[in-house]
């Protein structure tokens, strides 16, 4: 069956490239880069096709059908030997099994995918299943170019699929869903491992004799000892409290003065502001304006990358740094060479009676589509049906090393699409601390009994597994997310959706100026109340429109 595509709208094109671009014929025929033509590399095959097997969520199409997509390479160190992107497990899998020959329109470094997919977008000359950002979503959607998915995911997605979306009230849905119809299925990984929290090196801590904390009062007397009172022992001044770097990781401290650092909030009139431009941000960085003079923050930060601070942090040079729950793996190495460093993490905290809470976002890693006019948009469904089977479903007792390189729970980033259950790191914390405590791993999942077993192998003695301790273990990061979650300690971000039209275009300018000011008011090149300017000139420059439209939408859909 010929396959006519229409083009992006011309405005839709000088969104998405930036640049004027002549309005093109229908693509019937175009070639797709690999010398063949468009008509001729879609799957060939009508909705008629579909045999009675293939209707089951993992029944297999016969004769078989080809899926037109793309891929980004950010597993490629996870493939078996011998095998590529276009020919690994997964891709086998999908042919043997579903009977879905994947066939990659190109393959390109994750840095460059966005950009290749804009142009892709701007060719007309669209993959079946589109593998978007949440911004290209949005204009594919305005253009008409996607394909309606209600009805095939709630025919065609498994149990197992349909539970993994329902997690936090359905929130992964929520920003491709358009007039109650879905659009699209994303990679949504659950909100809490956003969370934020202060990491300490305990073993100053003890040398120092200080107690651990349990208010920012305390963070601020730890990080100013840390600076002056020779925690390294070697008899010089030449360590500082805080370990910062010129993307200004700063949320964890300005959390302890209820200041939510580009989370959407609602006021005390039920309207959504943002929380950039609160007061309570401002009395935060005067913080540490004071800190910085003082000579507790790493006096280069402000030119110094996120690697250039970790080799200083890793080389002893401070004792606190503000990360999420992935922090152990930036340090493991600084651990093995010397076993007494030891790293702890610590929830947020308040400088007031109020306590203080983490800031969590919904963060989709990835939307997956299907354009328009698609003979079988239900093979996205199946699949994301396949690829949760095979890690979390029944066939995974026996099959999930086959596709995660040895049940690494690496891997699945070479399959064509794939989700993870939401929020499943706290799960397997809980899990693997139960098992700790009872010696009974009878209750353990998967990927816990494998964690359980790092931790194992780590208190006898294999330093290699200590950032399984620090993440997994009782004293570890999914512990504070655990306290999070278990007091109430955690603000959502209410916007949800996908990027607004002014956000699409202003977001960049508004995030300049923000590290810009920000930046010179803790350095002292400018005076704290140079804050107040900054918040009139982020209206200014797109901020009270963005807002305007924020409301806009949530209202739409609350």
């Amino acid at each position: 069956m010929v396959n006519k595509r229409k083009r992006l709208p011309a405005l839709l094109l000088t969104v998405i490239l930036s640049v004027s671009l002549a309005a093109c014929s229908s693509n019937t025929g175009n070639q797709n880069g690999n010398g063949s033509t468009a008509a001729d590399t879609s799957s060939g095959n009508t909705a008629s096709s579909v045999n009675e097997a293939a209707a089951e969520p993992l029944g297999k199409y016969e004769p078989a059908i080809t899926v037109r997509t793309t891929m980004s390479e950010t597993g490629k160190e996870t493939l078996a030997e011998g095998d590529t992107y276009t020919n690994n497990v997964w891709t086998r899998g999908y042919e043997e099994e579903l009977g879905i020959k994947m066939k990659y329109d190109w393959i390109v470094p994750s840095a460059n995918y966005n950009d290749k997919m804009n142009v892709t977008l701007a060719s007309g000359d669209l993959p079946d299943i589109l593998k978007v950002t949440p911004v290209q979503f949005e204009q594919l959607h305005q253009a008409g170019m996607l394909e309606d998915l209600t009805d095939v995911y709630e025919k065609y997605a498994s149990d197992l699929v349909k539970e993994f979306y329902s997690a936090e009230d359905g929130a992964a849905l929520k920003p491709v869903t358009k007039d109650g119809k879905i659009y699209a299925l994303v990679d949504y990984p659950g909100s809490l491992d956003s969370s934020d929290m202060i990491w300490i090196r305990k073993d100053w801590l003890d040398k120092l004799g200080l107690e651990e904390p349990k208010s920012l009062q305390d963070v601020i007397a730890i990080a100013e000892a840390f600076t002056f009172d020779d925690p390294d022992g070697n008899g010089k001044q030449d360590t500082y409290g805080i370990s910062m770097n010129k993307d200004l990781p700063i949320n964890s401290f300005l959390l302890g003065y209820h200041g939510y650092l580009e989370t959407w909030i609602k006021d005390e009139n039920g309207q959504i502001v943002n929380g950039t431009i609160q007061p309570e941000v401002k009395q935060g960085l005067a913080e540490l304006q004071r800190l910085y003079k003082e000579g507790v923050i790493d006096p280069e930060f402000g030119v110094k990358d996120f690697n250039k601070a970790m080799e200083e942090l890793n080389a002893g040079k401070a004792g606190m740094w503000f990360a999420p729950q992935w922090a152990p793996f930036q340090v493991m190495q600084m651990v093995k060479k010397d076993p007494n460093v030891n790293w702890l993490p610590y929830p947020v905290q308040s400088i007031d009676s109020e306590p203080a809470k983490t800031q969590n976002h919904l963060v989709l890693g990835g939307v997956f589509a299907v354009r328009k006019g698609y003979e079988h948009p239900e093979a996205l469904i199946k699949l994301l049906n396949f690829q949760a089977e095979k890690m979390f479903g029944e066939s995974a007792e026996a099959e999930r090393a086959k596709y995660l390189n040895g049940m690494t729970g690496l891997g699945f980033q070479n399959a064509a699409v794939f989700n993870l259950p939401a929020n499943k790191n706290v799960k397997a914390m809980e899990e693997v601390v139960e098992a700790l405590e009872t010696e009974d791993t009878s209750k353990l999942g998967l990927e816990a009994k494998l964690f359980y077993e790092d931790i194992k192998d780590y208190r006898s003695g294999n330093l290699d597994k200590w950032h399984m301790e620090r993440i997994f273990g009782p004293v570890s990061s999914q512990a504070v997310i655990k306290h999070y979650r278990d007091n109430d300690l955690i603000v959502m971000n209410e916007f949800i959706y996908a990027p607004t039209k002014t956000m699409s275009s202003k977001s960049a300018t508004l995030e300049k100026l923000r590290l810009e000011t920000f930046l010179k008011i803790i350095y002292g090149e400018l005076p704290i109340d140079a804050f107040d300017q900054f918040v009139t000139n982020w209206k200014k420059l797109g901020g009270e429109q963005i807002t305007a439209e924020v409301n806009e939408v949530v209202q739409a859909n609350s």
